[in-house]
């Protein structure tokens, strides 16, 4: 490997990187709209069944694309911790 193409794998590594922050961006969107209409109808932001089936769901998807199971289980479990947090601000701020 050369540093031309050492170059040209970064270069790819940072535009996926970039894609990634801009799904988890669209994915934050998309929570924030759910934490809303939780608040609304009053629900709690943890949904311990949802949260069960998507894990499932999560390990499914890891094997079918070869990543390890338990590096996605963490990265999910963090995404997932944000969303409560950010469900849970949204509640507090619609009982003000």
């Amino acid at each position: 490997m050369n540093g031309d193409e050492l170059g040209q794998l970064r270069t790819e590594i940072d535009s996926l990187d970039e894609e990634l922050i801009k799904i988890l961006a669209l994915r934050f969107i998309a929570t924030s709209k759910v934490g809303i209409i939780k608040a609304a109808k009053s629900l709690e932001a943890v949904d311990p069944s949802r949260e069960a089936i998507q894990a499932q769901r999560y390990s499914v998807l890891a094997a079918q694309y070869g990543v390890s199971i338990e590096l996605i289980q963490k990265v999910f479990r963090t995404v997932i911790d944000e969303v409560v947090a950010n469900h849970q601000a949204i509640r507090e701020s619609t009982l003000k």
